[in-house]
């Protein structure tokens, strides 16, 4: 099968972001299909800077075939710098779709709505079918969160492109159960919806040890560790994690350490020194490969968002990434993510909101090693059995190999 697969915000091994498209992509390719990547230039992806003067790079990266659009993009853009940077990767998109060779797929990635432009008008001219991938419930979630406002241009130009995303497609994947309860809620057919989950890069985490030299580095040998690793931005959140550092500077046996970047990570930084919170650790990027071992240096994992006026139907990755490193989970806010950890036993849920109880939880886990270290190990075990994505990349060939051959989804 050869499947055009577009996703702006594509992550190498040797990025620092969430790399589910190139795990993806490498898997399918593996698995014997001819998988063309086009992506924009993320400032975290890996991937070479482009000459300013080409609109497009041409790279092998592993065994897929990769169009970079010369779009830069960074979560530490303002809103109409994001919005410049979105329509520039949906018009260079479309024109790199269209000059591809016939796929027998197309495939298209969220939550950038704008990457279905190329999409939807490539499948038209090459008359082959479209498949949407649903990764954040985009405008809903971003005016619940108020990020932008209902009713303005900007959400409607977005209600547009959801519109034209699932009119189009021959098939809805949904990375999250919510999001395809949500969808069913809004009217949508079943036999349209298919939820295949993020998932984790499970030979990643094989074999894998605690990084003790990232412990030292930080002067926390002996200390129990809540990590929260992941993006710091507007919707994260990670306010919530110091206010929880307050109610947890009696106890200097506890860190919390943050990984990651984002566009509030200076103010965060200054919140710390000005707070006086020594028991906060923030660090920066890093690279993909040295995750795993940060992870299973640490005791458990934090799941953090802002909190909004309704649950959350979202499933990060970070979870999945927990999972494999044999950490328990708490999460923050209600909804999907809170109702899977507490189901099935991975975690635990804390009071929407509340730093104090966040705190409470944290405590919990420090003071009963024992049962942490038995979530930790149903946790591991539970990603390897359903959410490695090598199993995940066989789900979503069935789904391109059913559409290509025109046949109905089955239910059974």
């Amino acid at each position: 099968m050869k499947l055009l697969y577009i996703h702006q915000n594509f992550v190498t091994a040797e990025g620092s972001g969430i790399t589910r498209t190139y795990d993806l992509t490498q898997h399918l390719a593996r698995m014997g299909h001819d998988v063309t990547v086009i992506c924009g230039l993320y400032d975290r992806s890996g991937l070479p800077p482009a000459p300013s003067w080409t609109m497009y790079s041409l790279q092998r990266v592993g065994a897929v075939r990769v169009v970079v659009c010369n779009v830069r993009y960074s979560n530490k853009m303002n809103l109409r710098e994001r919005l410049w940077a979105l329509m520039g990767f949906a018009l260079l998109a479309t024109v790199a779709a269209l000059r591809q060779r016939k796929p027998d797929v197309i495939f298209a990635s969220s939550p950038t709505l704008e990457s279905t432009i190329g999409g939807v008008i490539a499948s038209y001219v090459h008359r082959v079918p479209y498949v949407f991938e649903v990764r954040d419930l985009w405008p809903e979630d971003i005016v619940d969160g108020g990020r932008i406002k209902r009713g303005g241009v900007v959400h409607r130009f977005q209600s547009f492109l959801e519109w034209l995303s699932y009119r189009t497609a021959s098939r809805i994947l949904l990375v999250s159960r919510g999001f395809h309860d949500r969808l069913l809620e809004r009217g949508y057919a079943d036999r349209l919806l298919e939820t295949i989950m993020l998932g984790g890069d499970g030979p990643l985490f094989e074999q894998v040890g605690p990084d003790e030299a990232f412990v030292r580095e930080l002067g926390l040998a002996g200390k129990f560790l809540a990590i929260y690793a992941g993006a710091h931005g507007t919707a994260n959140g990670l306010g919530q994690v110091l206010d929880a550092a307050e109610y947890l500077k009696d106890r200097p046996d506890i860190a919390l350490v943050l990984v990651g970047d984002g566009k509030e990570r200076q103010d965060l930084l200054r919140q710390v020194e000005q707070r006086g919170l020594t028991n906060v650790h923030m660090v920066g990027s890093m690279p993909k490969m040295r995750i795993p071992g940060v992870l299973a240096a640490c005791h458990v994992g934090l799941l953090v968002l802002t909190q909004i006026s309704r649950p959350r139907w979202v499933t990060p990755n970070k979870l999945f990434d927990y999972m494999f490193a044999g950490l328990p989970t708490i999460v923050n806010f209600a909804g999907t993510s809170a109702q899977f950890v507490e189901a099935e036993h991975a975690g635990q849920a804390s009071a929407p909101g509340s730093a104090q109880d966040l705190a409470a939880k944290i405590r919990y886990y420090a003071d009963h090693p024992v049962q942490r270290d038995a979530t930790g190990r149903h946790a591991r075990q539970l990603a390897r059995d359903r959410y490695d994505r090598r199993a995940i990349a066989e789900q979503m060939a069935a789904v391109f190999e059913t559409v290509r051959a025109g046949r109905p989804r089955r239910t059974d």
